[in-house]
């Protein structure tokens, strides 16, 4: 089968292209990014594009597609740009490679997701999970990862010390469903979940996801 992966660049992103090129389910995996990702494997191919306008290019002909587009606000800029990586991007990519002939979609979503959540994040996350319910997959995954563990490009001060607490707290707080969970497990779940996936839509809550 062909895997696309979208945020390949991203802390979940990286352990999925791991996971995948070292899949034997998978012959190749399509990587859609903004920017040279300059990484060569045999079964790697890389797809520079503009996300703006993934309505009038060329994108590959993929079974199953792995989502982890995500930013801040800050690094956005704007709820709008934010808005516009996490909702707009995922949901226009992949109508597009649905129409192709992709039919299973595994999205990192977050932890509390809905659209009518306090938080304008997990709002915009649960709007997601809703515009993609309508594309038509053959299977919907939507992962609700908690506090994501791992090493990011990018310093991210408030998560950085929010993750020092909750991997002190670990002991303590480890079956609870708010627990930290390191990004190679969401990745792993993710592919598990997404070959094994049956018809419909499936919700995986970070706890189910957690190898400890």
């Amino acid at each position: 089968m062909k895997a696309a992966i979208l945020g390949a660049t991203g802390l979940v992103g990286q352990e999925l292209v791991d996971l995948l090129l070292a899949n034997e389910n998978y012959s190749e995996v399509h990587v859609l990014v903004r920017r040279p990702y300059n990484r060569f494997h045999p079964k790697l191919e890389e797809w520079v594009i503009n996300f703006d306008e993934v309505n009038e290019i060329e994108l590959p002909k993929v079974d199953h597609v792995y989502c982890a587009l995500g930013t801040t606000i800050k690094q956005a800029g704007s709820q709008e740009a934010f808005r516009k990586v996490d909702y707009t991007y995922p949901l226009e990519i992949g109508r597009e490679l649905q129409e192709l002939g992709a039919t299973r979609f595994a999205l990192v979503s977050a932890l509390g997701a809905h659209p009518n959540a306090k938080t304008f994040y997990n709002r915009v996350k649960g709007d997601v999970e809703n515009g993609l319910r309508v594309i038509g997959f053959e299977s919907l995954l939507l992962f609700r990862p908690s506090l994501l563990l791992g090493e990011r490009d990018e310093f991210r001060l408030g998560e950085q010390a929010a993750a020092r607490v909750s991997t002190l707290l670990r002991p303590i707080i480890r079956k609870s469903a708010y627990a930290p969970i390191e990004a190679r497990d969401v990745a792993r779940a993710m592919i598990e979940r997404t070959l094994a996936a049956t018809p419909g839509v499936t919700i995986v809550e970070s706890k189910e996801m957690r190898q400890d």
